[in-house]
């Protein structure tokens, strides 16, 4: 028996008051995604509703003065969307003092978006994009959870102008009316680990204008809608499905982009700790910094963190700093394989006015400064900040793309020596689905190809799978979800 059916079957055994198929699921919901085991629908939403409450034309009207009174939801108390409101989820959210956020897109009717796979989507005339922060009364505990500001972001009617407003809520959650000049609220939250017991959150408000400061001409205005954000995973409700699919299949695209999505842009998670450090820290990078840190961009320093500009054309990487503070220490804006000596995590995690971002939060996010400090202490060679093309010191498995896949994936590995090498794919039960590779390989970084069939070219079922790679001395293994 293998070592990952040893560990399977002890699973089993411990759960042996369950049935196998109970047993199952418990597994694959300790493995990356919950309720993804068995998709009823792989769609998420089976049919598309037109649109006919949220309405805003600014070349006519005013933006309503309450959110009761837009007509974004059906049922106000507990902020159910109306018919015709289409969820959607980032891969790398922006950060905002800890809340959590829940998003929409309003399209007018059954009008359309046009798609593009690399640049920014082209949205129909009086688009509405609404995005509602939720914020823990007490600290990580969502069951405390509680609305605190909703914005909308509208397109101004044929033109390729949009204004941006945000509504603060009561604190009974009836109702939220619309912010005219901005401000700033102060809410107490329950905080085990604090001092006093609780921490106070100055929640930022943005006026009208403010918007423009993140939403800028040079990024397309419209950030996390577009393809490298979206090419993830949604839960609707009980059901799991990819959402760029489930907006082909509704229709919301003016072309079909069809159901293989193995080498559309995708960026990573931060919070995926199965993703390159790499990855994560340029994906996190990209989606808080890089609407003002690329060209065009208003920025106080020329670098860009744009996610797929090469990291020696960021103009970071042993690079003094523009600006007149935190280099009196010889610091770099980016001193590989030494955060301690990096400008960029230090702005990160300043609170006064040379912190960055410089907007709308008032609280460090110390996850994302650990991170990208982790991936500044990885850059130690030259080789390595050329997307980590270094000579590998150890057998390693990276991330595959896509995860989850439909169709093809792409496993990634390196090897720090020319060894005999074999990868192999198990499914959750333990038993050998294919082997991909079983040979020498020289030393570098390697790609295969799985698509998704087994050792005797028949498709394999919808699931969690495992990957092994095992060299001569060392043994890695990694988590692969595959969807029908």
């Amino acid at each position: 028996m293998t070592k990952t059916q040893t560990h399977l079957t002890k699973f089993i055994v411990f759960h042996g008051h369950r049935t196998l198929s109970m047993a199952f699921f418990t597994l694959c919901t300790l493995i990356t995604f919950p309720r993804l085991c068995w998709p009823e629908n792989l769609v998420g939403i089976e049919e598309r509703i037109a649109n006919t409450s949220l309405l805003i034309d600014l070349t006519v009207e005013e933006p309503p003065k309450t959110i009761s009174a837009s007509g974004l939801f059906s049922n106000i108390s507990n902020q159910t969307a109306s018919p015709g409101l289409i969820p959607y989820s980032v891969n790398s959210p922006l950060w905002s003092d800890g809340t959590s956020k829940v998003r929409y897109m309003a399209l007018p009717n059954h009008s359309k978006v046009k798609f593009s796979r690399n640049g920014k989507w082209a949205f129909p005339k009086n688009t509405v994009l609404v995005k509602s922060f939720y914020l823990d009364m007490i600290r990580d505990d969502p069951t405390t959870r509680r609305i605190i500001e909703t914005r909308f972001l509208i397109k101004v009617g044929q033109t390729n102008s949009w204004q941006g407003f945000s509504y603060q809520w009561n604190d009974t959650g009836t109702d939220a009316e619309l912010i005219e000049a901005g401000g700033t609220k102060r809410y107490k939250i329950i905080d085990s680990e604090s001092p006093e017991g609780f921490t106070n959150l100055d929640y930022v408000f943005p006026a009208s204008e403010d918007c423009s400061s993140c939403h800028t001409h040079g990024s397309g205005i419209v950030l996390g809608l577009r393809t490298s954000q979206l090419n993830t995973l949604h839960t609707h409700g009980e059901q799991v499905a990819h959402q760029l699919q489930t907006l082909n299949t509704l229709g919301v695209f003016s072309q079909d982009i069809g159901d293989n999505f193995d080498n559309f842009p995708r960026w990573e998670n931060p919070a995926d700790t199965t993703a390159t450090i790499s990855g994560r820290a340029r994906s996190y990078l990209a989606a808080n910094c890089a609407h003002c840190h690329r060209p065009g961009g208003l920025r106080r320093t020329n670098i860009d963190l744009r996610y797929d500009t090469d990291l020696p054309n960021t103009g970071m990487i042993n690079v003094s700093s523009q600006l007149d503070d935190l280099d009196e220490f010889n610091r770099r804006i980016i001193s590989p394989g030494n955060a301690q000596a990096s400008i960029l995590p230090l702005r990160m995690s300043s609170l006064n006015e040379r912190r960055m971002p410089p907007l709308a939060t008032t609280i460090v996010d110390s996850k994302g400064v650990d991170l990208v400090r982790r991936w500044i202490n990885a850059l130690e060679t030259p080789t390595a900040i050329s997307n980590f093309s270094a000579i590998p010191s150890v057998l390693s498995l990276r991330n595959s793309y896509p995860n989850p896949f439909n169709s093809t994936t792409t496993i990634v590995y390196t090897t720090p020596k020319t060894n005999r090498v074999r990868l192999t794919i198990y499914d959750i039960t333990g038993q050998r689905v294919r082997t991909l590779v079983s040979a020498e390989r020289s030393t570098g970084t390697h790609k295969i190809q799985w698509d998704g069939l087994d050792k005797l070219g028949k498709p394999v079922g919808s699931g969690v799978f495992l990957i092994f790679l095992q060299s001569e001395d060392e043994t890695r293994s990694s988590k692969l979800t595959l969807l029908r």
